[in-house]
C-alpha cells in the first residue's frame, strides 16, 4: 500500500502555498512566505449599475467592486441598505427587488467607504 500521508501532505502544502502566492504573501528573505495582516483597506467602493429602472415585482443584481489605495481591487464584506425599502428593498447580497413606484437609493457599504445606485421602481409596461 503507498504512503498516503506524504502524498496528501505535499499536496496540502503545495495548496497552501500557491494560496499564499495568489494573495500576494510572497517574501524571498523569509524563504517565500511571509503573514501580512489580514484584509486590504477600502479606498473606494463602486457600486454597479450605478442606476436603473425596474418594473415593480422584478429584481436586479447589484454588484460592489472594493479598490484599494493604489486602485487594486480588494476583498471584503459588503453590506447593502436601501433609502426607501418600500419601494425598492435589498438583501444582504445586493439582490434588489421592485416593491412600489418611486425611486430608492441602493448603498453598499464596506471598510469605511460606500457607493450608492439609484433604482427607480415602475408599473409593468410603464414607458
Amino acid at each position: 500500500m503507498p504512503r498516503m500521508p506524504r502524498i496528501v501532505s505535499r499536496i496540502s502544502t503545495g495548496v497552501a502555498l500557491a494560496g499564499l502566492a495568489a494573495c500576494g504573501l510572497s517574501d524571498s528573505a523569509t524563504g517565500g512566505f511571509v503573514t501580512t495582516p489580514s484584509g486590504d483597506a477600502v479606498a473606494s467602493l463602486v457600486v454597479s449599475p450605478s442606476s436603473a429602472t425596474l418594473d415593480t415585482g422584478l429584481t436586479l443584481q447589484l454588484t460592489a467592486t472594493l479598490f484599494g489605495a493604489s486602485g487594486e481591487e480588494v476583498s471584503g464584506d459588503v453590506s447593502w441598505t436601501s433609502s426607501n425599502s418600500g419601494v425598492a428593498s435589498v438583501t444582504d447580497s445586493g439582490l434588489v427587488t421592485g416593491v412600489a413606484e418611486g425611486a430608492a437609493t441602493i448603498t453598499g457599504s464596506a471598510g469605511g467607504q460606500s457607493g450608492s445606485a439609484v433604482v427607480t421602481v415602475v408599473s409593468p409596461g410603464a414607458p
